[in-house]
């Protein structure tokens, strides 16, 4: 009798326990498995590093502006004295990188402040790639951040498409625990009427069919652990945790909160977004302008005013000057005017390298084969294109046949449950019939979500193959 009651209780508890315990929404599961997720953490921190390695190169190739006071030389003694030589510069690369230089000279003598030099320069490129390899250098970190946005993007539907076949994987398992517990429940009804049958213990007849039940109690007991070791390695791969009684009912671990989403239609997506078309076309015409970037002719002009007081004695300049280049021909050009006093002078410079002919005709024909190369590529981008859209298009129709077929199975396999439900309430069928038939719902209702889950990841596969 006390054995009874405990029993009772012990089943009390676990219909307590059981109905204590609640199934995490899959959709805030989900959310908390791509949170706890090291690779996404680790790419969002890459954004922000492909961010901030922008806002510096925004920098650096913006205006720069350069203070500085120059070598400072004081004197001590009987005639203290100072000198400082400040000077202020500066570039702005996108106006054909213009610069300005701004020098001076203040000598400070008992207490008397002479001005001893002055100098103003002025550069510009008339002709020159710094302007265009500037504006390529600003595409390639801005690009740099679209792509590490777009990894870390790519790699969250990958985690959620990893989480929903994981999920899949699990109510598989659930199905087979239910096939092996009926085959447990077939094994130990043909023992007991091998017992019945007043077979001896060590009838070939009696060992068969008791070795028989006791392996399938065996293989029933080893899918029931190795479930809930599954779950719990889910759960805590989703951040949470879950305690799952070997007595438990696995069919209320089934969400229902799993719904049929529209399928993605492949061909609604533009065609140059889809990601290997997108990335050649980028390739190609950051190269393009890098090749256009690449002349042969390169133009910089040059001008400044230079003021000098040697002992009180006052003398101004001008100056202008000019640099060329042409393949492996080099000109410059400078001419120095004395506004005061002097002659003027012109200063040239040639130079001829033989040689940079020779390897300019090299670069010539390795470019051609470059962009001939380009066109291949993009060819075989976009007839991968059309090779998956034809995959997907199969492919989504094998899922949407499944999904109708699984619902009209699952509608189908409830109401035979429940006719044969009534039936074993009249005693017209045996528990195993009823069992059966209950068993064919659940396995139906799981192929259902499955079908579900099938096109989410399908959407997620499409998404990942298209670039905003």
């Amino acid at each position: 009798m006390k054995k009874k009651i405990l029993v009772v209780l012990a089943t009390l508890l676990s219909l307590n326990y059981l109905a204590a315990l609640e199934l995490v929404p899959t959709r805030e599961l989900l959310a908390s498995y791509l949170e706890q997720d090291a690779d996404l953490k680790n790419l969002t921190l890459e954004v922000q590093k492909a961010r901030l390695n922008q806002k510096s190169n925004l920098i650096d190739k913006g205006l720069s502006i350069k203070l500085q006071t120059g070598d400072m030389t004081f004197t001590f003694g009987d005639n203290n004295s100072f000198s400082v030589k400040p000077g202020v510069s500066a570039t702005i690369p996108q106006a054909n990188n213009l610069g300005i230089n701004l020098n001076s000279q203040f000598n400070v003598n008992k207490g008397k402040t002479t001005f001893d030099s002055a100098s103003a320069s002025l550069s510009v490129d008339i002709i020159s790639a710094n302007k265009a390899n500037r504006d390529i250098n600003l595409l390639q970190q801005e690009r740099k951040v679209l792509e590490a946005e777009r990894s870390l993007t790519s790699k969250a539907l990958d985690k959620e498409k990893s989480f929903y076949k994981s999920l899949s994987s699990l109510l598989n398992s659930i199905t087979s625990v239910l096939s092996k517990k009926a085959t447990v429940f077939d094994d130990n009804v043909a023992f007991e009427k091998i017992k019945l049958q007043g077979y001896d213990s060590s009838s070939a007849s009696y060992v068969r069919a008791e070795l028989k039940y006791f392996s399938s109690q065996r293989d029933y007991e080893a899918a029931v652990h190795s479930l809930i070791h599954d779950y719990k390695s889910f759960y805590l791969d989703c951040g949470k945790e879950i305690e799952i009684p070997e007595d438990f009912d696995f069919t209320l671990l089934i969400p229902s909160d799993i719904e049929e989403v529209s399928p993605l239609d492949i061909t609604s997506f533009d065609k140059s977004n889809y990601k290997e078309i997108e990335s050649t076309e980028w390739s190609q015409k950051i190269n393009q302008m890098n090749r256009e970037a690449a002349t042969k002719l390169s133009l910089s002009a040059n001008g400044g005013y230079t003021y000098r007081n040697n002992n009180g004695k006052a003398s101004n300049s001008l100056s202008a000057g000019m640099n060329a280049t042409y393949e492996g021909l080099g000109l410059n050009a400078n001419v120095n005017v004395p506004i005061s006093s002097g002659d003027p002078s012109l200063t040239l410079g040639i130079t001829l390298t033989p040689n940079t002919f020779k390897k300019n005709n090299i670069s010539d024909q390795l470019e051609q084969i470059s962009i001939e190369q380009e066109v291949m590529k993009l060819d075989a981008a976009y007839s991968s294109y059309e090779t998956t859209l034809r995959e997907r298009q199969l492919k989504l129709e094998d899922i949407l046949w499944n999904v109708k077929s699984n619902q009209t199975n699952y509608e189908m396999y409830v109401k035979v449950e429940e006719s044969m439900k009534d039936y074993y309430k009249k005693g017209l069928i045996s528990e195993k019939d009823y069992s059966s038939a209950r068993n064919n719902t659940i396995q139906a209702k799981v192929k259902q979500i499955s079908g579900y889950i099938d096109l989410i990841i399908y959407n997620n596969e499409v998404t990942a193959m298209f670039v905003e």
